[in-house]
């Protein structure tokens, strides 16, 4: 008999045998000797294939079970993954670098860090607030919670978030005022797009964040590795979110001054010392060119770049009333261009 009749004689005796169903018992599909033979190899094959696959590849340390290293999975024979795709490379390495010499490193102590330490403030800043803004006296917990940003293990204790959220909408508002204000604005103008590109973050921080030099004191955790932040230079901070951590801190300032010393001198602290440094230069961040106009104008009627920000002083630019419709100029010191 040719094997090509044999295996369709085979095939025509498959189709005529019945099928059980899922309800069927295990015995009738197990009639036969052979098949029950069949049937208790193939689930002895099973069980030993996965309990070998589990002690290969995994290393049990205490109650913890975790991968074991890369190095001894056979990714070419692919008997981890059967017909799956095999992890990448960069999963290979991770897994080396993370579980390599496990039992080591969690047998080494681990040093506790005292974070209720941090938890007192700290006089420098307030006094370095009270330095930017000498008219302004910064409550100790208040400069506190301004200068610690979220990333930092002490933001347990308090951090800038919910100051930065207020302050935000703070000197965002202040803008829209200017702009809806201005002469200058046209009906094709976008105020969004406008407030956006001139309240962003990175801008506030690069010009506004470093002129009132916060990265020296704030506290955050940069996404840099320990050795390589004791060497770390200004240009290397700029890169892990120096100017974004900043940018948070001048709006937690002004979220600061608004909730504790008032919305009048808010708005004086952004026209004086906020907005006159946020311009848009050759690389289009900032306010457009068009409402520069409007910005030293704001910045001179509340007494220029170092006017004064209590309100119950008269501003540099004050008018002396004589009689009712007469008015004698204040000589001022105007802003310079910038």
């Amino acid at each position: 008999m040719s094997p090509s009749i044999y295996r369709l004689k085979s095939s025509v005796r498959t189709l005529r045998s019945p099928v059980c169903s899922s309800s069927s018992s295990t015995a009738r599909s197990l009639a036969t000797p052979s098949r029950r033979y069949s049937f208790a190899a193939m689930k002895q094959a099973s069980t030993e294939t996965r309990k070998s696959t589990r002690e290969n590849f995994t290393v049990r340390v205490g109650s913890r079970a975790v991968y074991a290293d890369a190095e001894e999975v056979d990714e070419d024979s692919g008997s981890r993954h059967g017909n799956r795709r095999p992890p990448s490379a960069l999963g290979r390495d991770r897994r080396k670098l993370g579980y390599k010499n496990l039992e080591e490193r969690l047998a080494q102590p681990q040093a506790r860090v005292d974070y209720s330490t941090m938890r007192a403030p700290n006089p420098m800043f307030a006094e370095h607030l009270n330095n930017l803004f000498p008219e302004l006296k910064f409550p100790l917990e208040l400069a506190r919670r301004i200068l610690t940003h979220a990333s930092h293990p002490a933001a347990i204790y308090g951090h800038n978030a919910g100051l930065s959220f207020m302050g935000r909408r703070v000197i965002s508002a202040y803008l829209y005022l200017l702009l809806s204000s201005s002469p200058n604005l046209k009906p094709s103008d976008d105020l969004e797009a406008i407030v956006a590109q001139t309240l962003n973050t990175y801008v506030l921080g690069e010009h506004v964040g470093s002129k009132w030099g916060l990265g020296r004191v704030m506290r955050w955790t940069p996404t840099l590795k320990t050795d390589k932040a004791k060497d770390a230079n200004f240009t290397l901070l700029k890169g892990v979110g120096l100017y974004k951590v900043q940018g948070d801190a001048v709006s937690a300032v002004m979220g600061g001054i608004f909730e504790q010393f008032g919305g009048s001198t808010a708005h004086r602290v952004f026209h004086t010392r906020v907005l006159p440094y946020i311009l848009a230069r050759k690389n289009n961040a900032g306010l457009p060119e068009a409402f520069h106009a409007d910005v030293h104008s704001a910045c001179n009627r509340f007494g220029g770049l170092q006017g004064p920000l209590n309100v119950d002083r008269p501003p540099a630019m004050a008018t002396k009333t004589v009689g009712k419709d007469i008015t004698e100029k204040v000589e001022i010191t105007k802003i310079p261009s910038l």
